[in-house]
């Protein structure tokens, strides 16, 4: 795997890499907060779309989630889930909510796996938007150093992509994305020998769209729902010395995907070093789900999740950093005008924005955690002769 995400200097070593991000909220009254469980993994459901009929939430990475009070229907949808209908007042009388996971079987049709896995690929063509769209997004990019949080960025802003993914017969523009960035909720640490820094906006979009490969070097199976309402095609490497990557998709009826996740293990792989550091990327995880836009009909991304880790040796200890990025999007109006202000390819935690305490104490998306909170107050304490040099733009 290309080691483009690392660049380093110097005076001061600077290391690129991959950070996904989710969207935060404080808390405030009339409304609810539970948690979503797996009760037969006994886990949290981390990253689920809570909707209403005029607002959503999005579950955090300890599954809770935060919903304002209204009336009418509640849908609770994770990829791997059974959905689950609910109305608004059973929030109010359980504090945990159990989600059913999906049970998938071998399928035992007799139909051609390289024919179901090109029937897939085809629906790129049919169902999904090549064309000019736009989103409202939220982001989190998290950075952790020996599992201790280390770095931690919220966004919220608008994107316009010219296509969401490269065909033969249409190449990837140039200036594919356009992003307005109207939030931005920051806070982290920095050695004062080693900056950690965060993917771009461009490299981020372009991972979560990777998603081809040659279905020659993979063996391919493929399971169904028992009410086959849902397939599942998984490709595992023929070669695992030589083909580092692997992965599934979940299928519609329709053979479209709504779900892609992709991995790269390589606990082998060759250090680059830079003066007494070296550094490798070991693992790569990243999942991408698509909906249809109730207005075009085409399938945009609706999610996105890069987790990714780093090894880093220096005077003989290795410190291990994580790198994750959460994504959640809607489509927005073809009419409404986007101004791009970021230079889409700086490293996220570099981009500057006054912070709005108003807004971040009035949205939904992706509560703060308690290791978050205290994270986020310990680093606002922290003085000048600190190991560490401490940036942040909030109160």
């Amino acid at each position: 795997m290309r080691e483009k995400h690392f660049r380093m200097k110097q005076k001061h070593f600077f290391i690129i890499f991959l950070s996904f991000l989710i969207n935060s909220n404080f808390l405030f009254s009339q409304s609810t907060l539970n948690v979503l469980w797996d009760k037969d993994e006994d886990k949290p459901i981390a990253y689920a779309t809570i909707k209403g009929i005029k607002n959503y939430s999005v579950s955090n990475e300890k599954g809770v989630f935060e919903l304002e009070k209204m009336d009418g229907k509640i849908t609770i949808q994770s990829v791997v889930y059974e959905t689950l209908e609910i109305d608004y007042n059973f929030l109010k009388t359980k504090d945990t909510i159990y989600m059913q996971p999906l049970t998938y079987e071998l399928d035992e049709v007799l139909i051609s796996k390289e024919s179901l896995y090109t029937q897939m690929l085809k629906t790129v063509l049919t169902d999904y938007t090549l064309e000019p769209h736009k989103e409202e997004f939220f982001l989190r990019a998290v950075i952790r150093k020996d599992s201790e949080i280390y770095k931690i960025i919220d966004f919220s802003g608008l994107v316009e992509k010219q296509t969401l993914f490269e065909t033969k017969t249409k190449p990837m523009p140039k200036r594919n994305y356009k992003i307005q960035i109207d939030n931005i909720r920051k806070v982290g640490l920095d050695d004062r020998d080693i900056d950690i820094l965060m993917f771009s906006f461009k490299d981020f979009f372009t991972y979560l769209i990777r998603l081809s490969f040659n279905k020659d070097d993979f063996d391919i199976t493929y399971e169904s729902t028992t009410n086959n309402d849902s397939k599942r095609i998984t490709l595992e490497p023929k070669d695992k010395e030589k083909t580092k990557f692997k992965g599934y998709f979940l299928l519609n009826r329709d053979n479209t995907f709504r779900e892609a996740d992709i991995t790269y293990l390589n606990n082998n792989s060759n250090y680059q070093s830079k003066r007494d550091i070296k550094y490798r990327t070991k693992q790569m995880n990243w999942k991408s789900n698509f909906e249809r836009n109730t207005n075009t009909g085409k399938l945009q991304l609706h999610k996105g999740k890069i987790i990714a880790e780093l090894e880093l040796i220096r005077n003989d200890t290795t410190e291990i950093y994580e790198f994750t990025y959460i994504y959640n999007s809607k489509p927005l109006d073809k009419n409404i005008a986007i101004k791009n202000n970021i230079n889409l390819k700086k490293d996220m935690f570099k981009l500057k924005s006054d912070y709005n305490q108003k807004y971040w104490e009035n949205h939904e998306i992706l509560t703060l955690t308690n290791e978050m909170q205290e994270f986020i107050n310990r680093v606002n304490t922290m003085g000048k002769n600190s190991d560490f040099k401490t940036k942040t733009n909030m109160n």
